[in-house]
């Protein structure tokens, strides 16, 4: 035994510890401690994949029908979710979109739902679905469910999820390019939100907006605020559209009202009216009027997003222009991103400019004035005075995409070549646009001399050096000649400016051959000075008088378009005396060519031939038949 006396030690530690009292164990009865093997049973069958579907439905390669993949959208499972999308993809790339009319609001509803969706992936691929979806379906069918695509598009504009709202645009571009129309009708709608997504609104002590921060790190103030002015100008484009289509319609329908009484007891059959047997509730009808006016881009309510709109977009240039042109008429050269912000902004306010020349009509004051009251001066002051802009290293990078196309002798042609054109011409046609308002009480206004003969000099420069790369800026050319010619030249010549020689160098590309592309369509600007009977000032320019005279050599070209052949037709009847002598001279040559000449554009080929020969009834009042 141990000096420590350990094991008297344990012994007396157990026996302190406390016993158990034992019970006798208790059996389980005879046969049921043993496992019964007699059961039975059964397959685990996965329904979907042998359901009984008609053949003429459409199924995925899973089996599934439209029905099944649109439950399973809202499946809690982003994979489940995906697959769904993909297999919907599928089906609608197979298939018309006529086989699922009867699902089309709900297959709708599913897909704008997630728009909304965390998942990145999910929500790009649910705008393709919807790009497939609205591809084949009309204006008319998609009306009653565009209250479905405004708001899903309204509440991913205006998400807390960064990722969620800048997608927000991508959606926006689905609908611009699949429903122009139901987008321009709820304009209204989204535009506000277009103005939170780069401004905040201040203080009620302080009205207006103010631009904010970034969404993220990813994207810079410039890059994000780039991305929602582009969609914004599509967004107007598709306004101006649309009001230029309404405008078509009530043009083209010559609506008569007959007012009815107790006398009237009779309706003039021989009018061209559609007559049918129809009871109009009146007092509905105005209210559904009212309604119509109410739920409208109309003029006040775009005169309120323009105040809104103008200096928020000014300030987001001042952030990016530079401040360092010190000498006149030198360019101030801008950055990639300056470059691309510039084309928005500029881009909205022509924009905006041919929504007020439709609109202000429809205004209680002179809505023109009032644009320019407020953001002229601005305007002038921030983006005019700068001009002419042209991008950091443009020349050099343009030479080198083309260092493999073409030779090194041919690089001098393309060294004027200027990537800013388009936009320094559409700031010349604001600039013009502004000085063509003229106020209420028909005082002349004064014309700032040094601005007048700095558009004119740029101008000229470029009518004078225009060569086939600078195409790409002709729309924004045409645009800035009729404002300049049609609209604002009386208030021009008022002030003393001479638009000769501009006039001159229109008629001379008119007249060269090798520029068939301007040609065209500075011949559409001449045709309208010479069917305007106001514009006194121009028709007394020789430059004009010399160019009619040569009308007739149009005559005797292989090639004419028929808007050419009317347009000497209406000449010859109001400019007699300037073009008869050509006329005569030509006589023989033009019958002659007009047996054989290609007329591009006609209807009627014998008419337009026919049409060319009685321009001489005027001279020898004889009729070809």
């Amino acid at each position: 035994m141990g000096k420590n006396h350990k094991h008297l030690k344990r012994l007396k530690s157990e026996k302190a510890k406390i016993k158990l009292k034992i019970t006798k164990t208790k059996h389980l009865p005879k046969g049921l401690n043993v496992t019964d093997t007699s059961f039975k049973i059964k397959k685990i069958l996965i329904r979907e994949q042998f359901k009984q579907h008609d053949e003429m439905e459409i199924l995925s390669k899973r089996k599934l029908n439209v029905k099944d993949l649109l439950l399973r959208l809202q499946h809690h499972n982003s994979t489940v979710r995906q697959d769904a999308i993909k297999e919907l993809k599928e089906i609608l790339s197979g298939h018309t979109i006529k086989l699922l009319n009867s699902q089309f609001g709900s297959l709708l509803q599913g897909i704008c739902a997630l728009s909304l969706d965390k998942e990145k992936d999910i929500r790009h691929n649910s705008l393709k679905v919807l790009s497939l979806i609205l591809g084949p379906i009309s204006n008319d069918q998609l009306n009653p469910y565009c209250d479905i695509l405004i708001s899903y598009l309204r509440c991913a504009m205006t998400h807390i999820d960064s990722h969620i709202k800048e997608d927000a645009l991508l959606f926006l571009d689905v609908l611009v390019q699949n429903c122009n129309n139901i987008l321009a009708r709820n304009s209204y709608k989204i535009l506000p939100n277009f103005l939170d997504m780069i401004s905040k609104l201040h203080t009620e002590m302080k009205p207006g907006r103010q631009l904010v921060t970034t969404l993220n790190s990813k994207n810079t103030n410039i890059k994000w605020r780039i991305k929602v002015l582009e969609r914004l100008a599509t967004m107007f484009n598709s306004i101006v559209t649309y009001f230029k289509f309404q405008q078509t319609i009530n043009l083209d329908e010559n609506i008569k009202v007959i007012n009815v009484n107790k006398n009237i007891r009779y309706v003039p059959i021989y009018m061209k009216t559609n007559i049918q047997n129809y009871e109009i509730d009146f007092e509905k009808f105005n209210n559904l009027e009212q309604n119509n006016i109410d739920n409208s881009l109309n003029a006040d309510k775009l005169m309120k997003h323009v105040e809104l709109l103008m200096p928020l977009i000014l300030e987001s240039w001042i952030e990016v222009c530079p401040n360092d042109k010190n000498v006149e008429n030198s360019t101030l050269l801008i950055s990639t991103e300056a470059l691309e912000l510039l084309k928005s902004i500029v881009e909205i306010i022509q924009l905006i400019i041919e929504c007020i020349d439709i609109l202000h009509t429809e205004c209680d004051v002179n809505m023109k004035f009032w644009f320019k009251n407020n953001f002229e001066n601005s305007y002038m002051k921030n983006l005019f005075l700068k001009f002419p802009y042209n991008k950091l290293n443009a020349v050099g990078n343009f030479l080198s995409s083309l260092r493999n196309k073409k030779r090194q002798q041919d690089f001098s042609m393309d060294e004027s070549y200027d990537v800013c054109l388009g936009y320094n011409l559409g700031i010349c046609q604001i600039y013009v646009w502004f000085t063509s308002i003229q106020r209420d009480d028909k005082i002349m206004p004064k014309l700032n001399k040094n601005y007048c003969i700095y558009v004119i000099k740029y101008l000229n420069e470029k009518l004078e050096n225009w060569s086939d790369t600078n195409n790409v800026a002709l729309p924004q050319l045409i645009k800035l000649l009729r404002i300049l010619f049609l609209k604002a030249s009386k208030i021009w010549y008022k002030n003393h400016f001479d638009l000769s020689k501009t006039l001159q160098l229109i008629v001379n590309i008119c007249c060269n051959q090798f520029k068939k592309e301007i040609q065209l369509q500075l011949f559409s600007v001449i045709s309208d000075i010479m069917l305007d009977h106001t514009l006194h000032e121009l028709h007394r320019e020789n430059a004009f008088k010399k160019f009619i005279s040569t009308l007739p050599n149009f005559l005797l070209k292989s090639k004419i378009h028929e808007n050419t052949i009317q347009i000497i037709n209406k000449i010859v009847l109001r400019y007699r005396d300037w073009i008869q002598n050509e006329l005569v001279i030509n006589y023989k040559d033009i019958i002659e060519n007009a047996k054989k000449i290609e007329i591009i554009g006609s209807k009627d080929d014998k008419k337009s031939r026919l049409m060319i020969c009685n321009l001489f009834y005027f001279m020898n009042t004889q009729i070809f038949y």
